[in-house]
């Protein structure tokens, strides 16, 4: 009998946990000790709107970065194994980390992994009480493709049409302090040209490449339409007190994408936010998701340079 009400009661307690989870209710988890918790929903339109949160035991308020994966805007997850060194050097010193998995470009078409990548910001927000998330110490940090992500998310925070049709938490804002992008493609009108220009042989404005089925069109079809893809295109729309720190860095060998890329987008980023508030550099010989951006002494360095632009000290 004992051994039947114990089964019970473990299959009452599977069955909680489970619509806990369906309900987007957190795992539980002890306030102020460390703790993982996977595939928490944090928008309602798709099955891929998930994250991953690492908490660290903690006695403060924590920064917590946001973190977003590559893949081309068609492949991988949250917990790719790319972004682990991140992770787990992001919790050492004392960050939250929130891993965000969003729409691919099979699933729909842009805007809809920025308005994806916003709503994760805003979700942030949402639960800062409970994990006790610092939301004025909230970092974007993205490689690849997430790179572009996040330099969206971080440079566009009042554009109501980049939220596309995801309204979870639209009382909340998007806005970051800082923004890492690790060899992000940015600005895909003239990502051909600076292909040509470094010999990449890549062919970017064709239909089947990664940028243009994320447009949903050839890069080149349509110069006006591809440019709603570019941070540039909504300068304007910035807060009027507008502050941001970003660290920029990219691989002179990168085959995938012109490491050009970076270098413009960091001048052009300068204009806007000031030189001072941008960090740009170029590791000699990387290429695209090289281990040469994950050792130990260039992310001390990256973590270095945010615990500086956050003052946080763990």
């Amino acid at each position: 009998m004992k051994k039947i009400v114990s089964l019970l009661l473990v299959a009452v307690m599977s069955i909680c946990m489970l619509a806990a989870c369906g309900n987007n209710e957190p795992v539980t988890f002890e306030k102020k000790k460390a703790a993982t918790m996977q595939n928490q929903k944090y928008a309602s339109n798709h099955d891929a709107q998930v994250c991953d949160i690492y908490l660290p035991e903690r006695t403060t308020l924590t920064p917590v970065i946001v973190l977003v994966h590559g893949g081309g805007f068609k492949f991988g997850d949250q917990g790719m194994t790319v972004i682990q060194p991140v992770i787990e050097r992001a919790v050492a010193e004392g960050y939250a980390v929130v891993s965000v998995d969003y729409r691919k470009s099979g699933d729909a078409t842009f805007p809809a992994a920025v308005a994806d990548v916003k709503a994760a910001v805003r979700y942030v927000r949402e639960k800062a009480e409970m994990f006790d998330f610092d939301t004025d110490k909230i970092v974007i940090w993205g490689e690849s493709a997430g790179a572009y992500l996040a330099a969206m998310t971080a440079l566009t925070p009042e554009v109501e049409a980049l939220n596309g049709d995801v309204t979870d938490n639209a009382d909340h804002s998007s806005e970051v302090a800082a923004l890492v992008d690790f060899y992000g493609p940015i600005e895909f009108y003239t990502m051909q040209a600076e292909s040509d220009a470094l010999e990449l042989g890549k062919d970017f404005n064709g239909e089947s490449s990664f940028e243009s089925a994320f447009l949903g069109q050839a890069l080149d079809k349509d110069k006006e339409k591809t440019y709603e893809t570019y941070w540039g295109t909504y300068t304007d729309k910035l807060p009027s007190k507008f502050e941001l720190n970003a660290w920029i860095q990219v691989g002179d060998s990168d085959a995938r994408v012109p490491y050009t890329q970076s270098e413009n987008f960091a001048k052009a980023l300068a204009d806007v936010i000031g030189e001072d508030n941008v960090k740009f550099g170029i590791i000699e010989g990387a290429d695209h998701e090289d281990d040469l951006f994950y050792t130990e002494e260039n992310l001390g360095d990256v973590f270095e340079y945010l615990n500086t632009v956050l003052e946080w000290t763990k």
